[in-house]
Order: C-alpha cells, then structure tokens, then sequence
C-alpha cells in the first residue's frame, strides 16, 4: 500500500510540473512557424554539428510523455541521458531515431568556434554521470536529459563571461519542448536522405 501512495505522489508531481512547463517566466519567443522532421525506417539525417540539439516528439507514455532531447557531440554522434536505471551513453544520430517518432533539430544562434570547442570540452566533462531529475538545475551530481544539455550550455558561457538560459519559462526543471521557444535556439533544417 504505501508503494502504491508513493507511485501515485510521483504520478501527480509529474503531472503538476508538466502543466506548469507551459507557463512563459523567462526569455521567451514563441516558434509556430516550423514542422517536425518525419521519421522512419528509412531516414538518414545529415548536415548537423556539434552542440546541436536534437528533440524527438512526445508520445502517449509515462516514459515519453515530455518528448526526449539529445546533444551532438560531432557530426554524427550525440551524448544522451536516456532514462531511470543507465547512465549516459554516445550513439550515431541514425541509431538513436526511431520510426514514427519525429524530430525537430535546434542550433545555439551565436556559435562561434571558441564557445563551441569549450561546449564539447564541458560536454565531456558532464558526461559519464548517472540518470537523476533534480529541482536544481546547476546539480553536477547526475543529470536528466534537458537538465544535461541546458547545463552545458549555461557553464560555457559563464566560463566565457556571460549569461546564458536556454531554457525558455524559466521553471525549476527543464524539459525537452522548452529549448523550443528559446530566443538564443533556431530550428535548423536537416537533410534526410
């Protein structure tokens, strides 16, 4: 009985925080005018470069109900923090898709070659840690998918002399769909062959 009372605490405080995900607080630039890159058996994706932020689409399940995201590494490995029970892990782009679950891909607008080879350096660093979901954003001990990424990102530019926030409420816990809206992010297009 008392796991059931604590499975369904969990349930509620994860339906709380995503109904509160949607509420702007922070930088904020609403996107509307884009379209999710379709997925399937045969997709291969191309064009994309390091520090790109790769989003796959919600789904209909406790797991997938917040979308995913995932980092690029290079050209064609990205850093993921996959979910409860494994540690971080690297993959080819065209491993990690899956078939009918479509992507959306974001590019940090300012790039330049010294942020982006201080990004990787602090990308590596992260990396290795094990799956957690935290309140504090800036918790190094272990890390969720957006909470790794938005990280990285922050520690970069405070490293570099400014401030950066990607994501784009401002709330507690970041979550794949607010790198969306984000002023500094745009929505690139890929190749798919």
């Amino acid at each position: 009985m008392k796991n059931f009372k604590i499975k369904i605490a969990i349930l509620l405080s994860l339906i709380l925080f995503t109904a509160c995900s949607n509420i702007p607080g922070g930088p904020y630039e609403k996107k509307s005018d884009f379209t999710w890159r379709k997925v399937n058996e045969e997709t291969f994706i191309t064009n994309l470069e390091p520090g790109d932020i790769v989003i796959k689409e919600k789904e209909v399940n406790p797991i997938g109900m917040f979308g995913h995201v995932a980092i690029m590494i290079n050209e064609r490995t990205l850093f993921d923090y996959p979910k409860f029970g494994y540690k971080s892990y690297y993959i080819d782009i065209n491993f990690w898709l899956e078939d009918g679950r479509d992507i959306l891909v974001l590019r940090y607008k300012d790039m330049t070659d010294e942020f982006r080879e201080k990004l990787i350096k602090n990308m590596k660093k992260y990396f290795g840690k094990s799956y957690s979901i935290s309140s504090n954003r800036e918790n190094t001990d272990a890390f969720y998918c957006s909470q790794y990424i938005w990280y990285v990102y922050y520690i970069t530019a405070k490293e570099m002399g400014f401030e950066l926030d990607l994501d784009s409420n401002g709330g507690n816990f970041v979550f794949p769909y607010d790198f969306i809206n984000s002023p500094y992010l745009e929505i690139v297009n890929i190749e798919k062959y």
